[in-house]
């Protein structure tokens, strides 16, 4: 299997912000060893009045949230955990 994947977000003054990415590559469909994200959600999660961007991570076996802050330009993950197994 060959994927790439970019996340990105457009802000009011069309200034892209890349979240994440993952570069074009080969990997095993079975047993795969590349990291993938989903967006799961945009909600204001710590209270700031701030939205911030809810991502759920896969690896092989592997499954966490994330969550980013988006300010200035840049991306700041300020959660990273809850993992679980399937």
């Amino acid at each position: 299997m060959a994927l790439c994947q970019v996340i990105l977000v457009v802000d009011q003054t069309s200034r892209v912000v890349v979240l994440r990415k993952v570069p074009f590559q080969k990997t095993d469909v079975d047993v795969p060893v590349v990291t993938t994200w989903s967006l799961v959600d945009m909600a204001d999660v710590d209270g700031h009045g701030q939205v911030n961007v809810i991502f759920e991570a896969d690896a092989y076996e592997d499954h966490w949230f994330e969550v980013d802050r988006v300010q200035d330009g840049f991306s700041h993950t300020i959660f990273s955990g809850l993992g679980y197994f399937l």
